[in-house]
């Protein structure tokens, strides 16, 4: 079961992460926020599952990814809503650098530090 989930989590990460890339996120508002859900109560799972035998200094990196990945959220949840062209832009920026970090910790720490 953990196995599927991280699998789910990392399938519904690229899906927002190309959505967010093609700027589609107010044309597939109801998928964007779906996705956004099912990483939050995924990567919630993941976090859980994986803090047992965790490599040292993992607790300050996956933090400052958690916190990473709110913001992701959050600015998904914005989007979707729609706003001027100009802040669009602007979010679009920020979510796609922020995106990105999330997504190397994570890969760091799952083929990395291990």
């Amino acid at each position: 079961m953990g196995d599927l989930l991280l699998y789910i989590h990392l399938a519904v990460a690229v899906l927002l992460f190309g959505l967010i890339l093609a700027d589609k996120v107010k044309a597939f508002r109801g998928l964007a926020i779906a996705a956004s859900l099912v990483l939050l109560l995924t990567g919630a799972h993941n976090f859980m599952t994986r803090m047992v035998d965790a490599p040292k200094g993992w607790h300050a990196l996956v933090g400052i990814k958690l916190l990473l990945a709110l913001h992701v959220i959050a600015i998904v949840f914005l989007m979707a809503r729609g706003a001027a062209p100009e802040k669009q832009a602007r979010w679009r920026r920020s979510i796609l650098v922020t995106g990105t970090l999330v997504m190397l910790i994570g890969l760091y720490y799952s083929n990395f530090a291990r």
